[in-house]
């Protein structure tokens, strides 16, 4: 099952992917090998030197042999190498000494030295008393005598042992190159370096291997959450726009069932790349770079448990009769600001870059800072509990960067200020959220798709009337999944639903006028089975991508349907194009704002004149006493 998906942009991926990514671990590890080499070259520098000519200066009288050729500090190699290493010590795979051709009272010792040195019944080979191999098939000759037909040593395998014997007493001249961490790192696939050669000639097996893995320039790249039977992974596939061909590129192995997808560009260093991040069934939010082919950990991850043995353990307390239960506020060994059930939705900014928002089964949607993921707060900003149930849906605004769309279980879709926890504006939906996206080319409405197949727009600048823009029933059968905003195109929409097809529409005039709704322009079963997913390809403005139970991905090709591109195609050369009768609004966060300031202005006004006519009351009272 194909449970999400996510398009790269173009010029992100790189286009000579690496074969291997060094864990934080292993660069400190080589970091301080390199180290420690770089201080045994001197001191071997400093030994050459006094082998010239230079003496150390030597404050005892005491006459050694080994003043003769001068004294100098031991390395730790030196001091490691004379010690006496105890074979009892090694593992038992590593005790060669301890080999035996003896058979032991099971007989698998014989069994085993048969299997991988010779069975005479079976090859012909054979060792003999010397312990060579020879050959026992035998042949009988003229005279009648059995002779070996080879018995004696080549003269090759002489010369070589010659070889090997005065090679003993050659002196080892080869000096310790540190480790090039940078240079392993930007190792590709089948050690190609520099930049990518997309003219490379066929019939070399290293250039083929090199094929397969680089990255053409028009090369589309698409990333699904999969999952088959008990095995979860990304699949990163490639399409190839020119001949309609889309493969697996490579996949990357997960611990638990995704739920959602979030492409991002800046990893936990701040250093640019090409990221995903994955929310699963587990509290934490896994980020993997997916320029690298075998990928083995995630670059990085946010929240989830904590591997250290302090806050993994629970804590006893007594409970009301006295027996020991585990203490539930010890977040059952969760680090600093994670989750506590399964992450749902992703929502990673495209205007900064840093900032991830997250929703998850515990009611909560957080904003993480990934640079600063290893702080004591696990790189969490900011938390916020405005919604009563499972959040489902989040999207960041494409143009503002602080405000943020959640959809929720509970039936309700609200709009937050990310630089206030206090800002926050709901209207009620009529069945629970499955996705809320942004109209990318009118950035001040907002859309919801319903479990019960309606599909709301608000104009999120008049979000506290409640009143839809517009609304319609895209899917009457089995509820609409997914929507997703041509970025390319405006007022084109695409909705999805477990009735298999996708549906597109025309929402350039809807809302215009009062009752007016989106024009269908047509649907498309795509034969993958129940949709879950489905998204437009930012880069290209043609290209649909949706996946579901069918376990397959699904592309549709608009540029090859015609009535596409008679109705959409003009809207190509004019991408600020604006609904009939509307007027782009540049900042409708501060007309937001504004509508806030006047409605706190009006309630002033009705408080203090409630004041007014009470102490004109009281005037009038007190006048007739007098």
């Amino acid at each position: 099952m194909i449970s999400c998906i996510e398009w790269v942009p173009k010029g992100v991926a790189d286009p000579n992917p690496k074969r291997y990514e060094l864990s934080k671990a292993e660069r400190e590890l080589l970091e301080q090998g390199a180290k420690e080499g770089d201080n045994n070259v001197d001191v071997e520098s400093e030994e050459e030197d006094m082998d010239a000519g230079e003496k150390p200066i030597d404050d005892d009288d005491d006459d050694d042999d080994d003043d003769d050729e001068g004294t100098a500090e031991k390395t730790a190699s030196d001091i490691i190498a004379a010690q006496p290493v105890d074979p009892k010590s090694l593992p038992q795979e590593l005790r060669m000494d301890d080999y035996s051709d003896d058979e032991d009272d099971n007989g698998q010792q014989k069994a085993l030295g048969n299997l991988l040195i010779a069975n005479p019944e079976n090859t012909g080979l054979g060792i003999d008393e010397n312990g060579k191999v020879e050959d026992v098939h035998e042949e009988e000759s003229e005279s009648g005598k059995v002779e070996d037909v080879h018995e004696e040593e080549s003269e090759s395998d002489s010369d070589d042992e010659d070889q090997d014997d005065d090679l003993e007493d050659v002196p080892d001249t080869r000096e310790y190159i540190a480790s090039d961490i940078k240079g392993m790192e930007a190792m590709s696939f089948a050690g190609y370096n520099g930049e990518a050669d997309f003219n490379i000639e066929d019939g070399d097996d290293d250039d083929s291997d090199i094929n397969d893995t680089n990255l053409q320039p028009n090369d589309a790249l698409v990333i699904v959450a999969k999952t088959q039977e008990d095995f979860a992974s990304l699949e990163v596939n490639v399409y190839e726009e020119s001949s309609g061909n889309l493969f697996v590129h490579h996949d990357i192995p997960l611990p638990s069932y995704p739920l959602c997808l979030s492409h991002g560009t800046i990893n936990s260093e701040g250093e640019a790349g090409n990221f995903v991040a994955v929310g699963t069934f587990d509290p934490g939010i896994e980020v993997w770079n997916a320029d690298v082919l075998n990928a083995l950990e995630p670059s990085f991850i946010l929240g989830g448990e904590d591997t250290s043995a302090a806050d993994a353990k629970w804590s006893k307390t007594l409970g009301r009769k006295g027996r020991a239960m585990p203490n539930m506020n010890k977040r059952n060994g969760l680090r600093a600001g994670s989750h506590t059930d399964a992450v749902m939705t992703l929502s990673w900014s495209t205007l900064h870059r840093q900032v991830i928002a997250s929703g998850s089964a515990d009611k909560t949607v957080k904003i993480w800072d990934v640079t600063k993921c290893d702080d004591a707060n696990g790189g969490v900003a900011l938390t916020l509990d405005h919604h009563t149930d499972k959040v489902q849906s989040i999207a960041w605004n494409p143009t503002e960067g602080t405000i943020l769309a959640t959809g929720s279980y509970d039936r309700t879709v609200a709009v937050v200020d990310a630089r206030s926890s206090d800002s926050c504006k709901k209207v009620k939906i009529p069945a629970d959220c499955e996705s809320v996206a942004w109209d990318p080319h009118n950035p001040h409405l907002l859309s919801a798709a319903s479990e019960d197949g309606t599909v709301t727009c608000w104009d999120v600048r008049k979000f506290d009337s409640g009143n839809p823009y517009w609304s319609f029933v895209a899917h009457e059968f089995g509820g609409c999944s997914d929507i997703s905003y041509n970025a390319n195109i405006p007022g084109m929409l695409a909705t999805c639903a477990i009735d298999k097809t996708v549906t597109l529409w025309d929402t350039i005039n809807a809302g215009v006028t009062a009752g007016s709704k989106p024009i269908t322009c047509g649907n498309k079963d795509m034969n993958v089975g129940k949709l879950y997913s489905l998204s437009f390809y930012q880069s290209s403005p043609w290209l649909l991508a949706c996946g579901g139970s069918g376990n397959q991905l699904a592309l549709w090709n608009l540029a090859s349907e015609d009535v596409f591109r008679k109705r959409f195609g003009d809207r190509l050369n004019n991408p600020e194009m604006q609904p009939m009768g509307e007027e782009k609004t540049e900042d409708f966060e501060a007309m937001m704002a504004a509508q806030d300031e006047a409605a706190e202005d009006t309630k002033k006004k009705i408080d203090s004149g409630n004041k007014n006519k009470k102490k004109g009351k009281s005037k009038k009272k007190t006048h007739k006493k007098r």
